[in-house]
């Protein structure tokens, strides 16, 4: 509170009282308006007055950056106006603080549900006794030594053993309200069967249609040479790895300093070109590319394919949607192990995908962090990939553990992980909870030579800092009103 001890303000003395002893990690009492931030900046921001109460949000750590800061933080007070009784201060604290608490200090009614919600989450362990050292057997990785191409020693399969790995919940199409306390509520991936069958884009989306209606646009793909997209490998096998220097701030906090994510080469052209690469690939006149359109914007790049899907099938008004993408390839991509900060819904429209899982409880075994990428390099004429440009930014989302051949020796705890095998048919949806790892098998259908898919993202319900293996999951404040 801006004023003198002796304010006339009820409302304020109560709360100053109610959450004296009690442990949210709020402090209440009162600041003078020419007070200042132990770095000199001035406390007073904005229209605030003597008389004013206000709050100023705790500063969360910023994990995305490895580099001190040069900046000066400045935090603007959010400011109250209007009637200051109790309750009106607890909804302004709540809301502000991102707290749960009742006018009596106890937990409010929004702060039980919540408290529900995180005891009952859904553990993979709680339904399996599989861990991935009895799926995922090690394997020696043989690396090329070719330096300025880019080589596997194995190609792509079905993950070992699918058949010992427990499966998802396959079920129909649910009511928003059986989909948000038995999924979204509990995190826990699903599969909703044949859901797209009758969407136009089902039948309408051939390989004909899209180029006649698309054929002059231009897009950005990926390429990779084997259908690999952001798998770690040693830095020591790019071409400047001697010369290309990590500021020794960065390095010391980096666990794996020695690997980097591969990311992929890039290239622009029109779809119809985009096609003939993925047609060639398909049929084997083009050999050792893959050509990816994914991570791609319907609504900014292809706007009139949405007229073609359904979304309100999807519990409209539930969550908020953040992107529309679309996934189009030869259908023999593999997207290694990671994570997305988003409530997913993956929809299968030609092939299949093996989607396998891991959940997001003990971030510690799959070795969650910061790691160095790089990016492939492309030349068209000699039609070769290079390894040649190692990067100052980092990773904040991939696994270093490649789950097909793991390094147990290097990554122990990923042993004592439980996976989960998601596998969509053309027709299925994929509920797939924000932060859940997933690596994705592409498999094309053989008539269409292709694998497509499109994917919502919306705004989580359950959120957490990343990178950050020991943070964990909480419920989303913007959601506080579905408590």
């Amino acid at each position: 509170c801006i004023a003198d001890q002796d304010v006339d303000n009820y409302g304020y003395v109560q709360l100053r009282n109610l959450l004296q002893h009690k442990n949210l990690g709020i402090v209440v009492d009162f600041v003078h308006i020419d007070s200042k931030w132990p770095n000199g900046e001035p406390l007073r921001k904005g229209n605030v007055e003597v008389g004013n109460i206000v709050l100023f949000r705790k500063v969360k750590k910023d994990r995305t950056c490895l580099l001190p800061s040069t900046r000066k933080q400045s935090i603007a007070p959010v400011i109250l106006n209007g009637i200051n009784d109790l309750a009106t201060l607890v909804d302004f604290v709540n809301d502000g603080c991102e707290t749960y608490f009742s006018t009596s200090g106890g937990p409010s009614v929004e702060g039980l549900h919540r408290n529900e919600i995180l005891k009952t989450l859904f553990h993979v362990k709680n339904i399996s006794n599989i861990q991935s050292r009895k799926v995922f057997p090690t394997q020696s990785l043989q690396f090329c030594e070719v330096k300025d191409q880019s080589c596997s020693d194995t190609n792509h399969m079905l993950h070992s053993n699918p058949s010992k790995i427990p499966e998802c919940e396959k079920i129909d199409l649910p009511s928003k309200n059986s989909f948000f306390h038995n999924y979204v509520k509990t995190s826990k991936p699903v599969i909703f069967k044949n859901v797209l069958r009758n969407w136009p884009a089902f039948s309408k989306w051939t390989n004909g249609y899209l180029r006649e209606k698309y054929g002059k646009n231009n897009i950005h793909i990926k390429l990779t040479p084997l259908g690999e997209y952001e798998g770690v490998e040693p830095r020591n096998m790019w071409e400047n790895h001697e010369k290309f220097k990590i500021p020794q701030s960065v390095l010391n906090q980096l666990a794996f300093p020695d690997l980097v994510v591969v990311r992929p080469a890039t290239k622009n052209l029109n779809f119809s070109s985009f096609m003939d690469i993925v047609e060639k690939v398909s049929n084997g006149s083009i050999k050792d590319m893959s050509a990816y359109l994914e991570y791609s914007s319907i609504p900014d790049h292809l706007p009139e394919l949405e007229d073609d899907i359904q979304e309100d099938l999807f519990f409209q008004g539930l969550l908020k949607r953040d992107h529309l993408n679309i996934w189009l390839s030869d259908g023999r991509t593999l997207g290694k192990l990671h994570f997305d900060q988003y409530d997913n819904l993956l929809c299968q429209i030609s092939g299949k995908k093996q989607v396998m899982l891991f959940d997001p409880h003990n971030n510690h075994q799959m070795y969650e962090g910061h790691i160095p990428e790089a990016t492939l390099s492309y030349n068209q004429t000699s039609n070769t990939f290079h390894r040649r440009h190692l990067l100052e930014s980092t990773s904040m989302v991939m696994s270093p553990v490649d789950i097909l051949k793991p390094d147990y020796s290097r990554f122990p705890l990923f042993g004592d992980t439980y996976p989960l095998n998601c596998t969509l048919e053309e027709g299925d949806v994929l509920y797939l909870p924000s932060f859940w790892w997933h690596e994705v098998q592409s498999f094309p259908n053989v008539t269409a030579g292709r694998n497509l898919a499109i994917n919502f993202w919306y705004d989580p319900f359950l959120i957490k800092e990343f990178p950050c293996a020991e943070c964990k999951l909480d419920v989303n404040p913007k959601y506080r009103h579905l408590l």
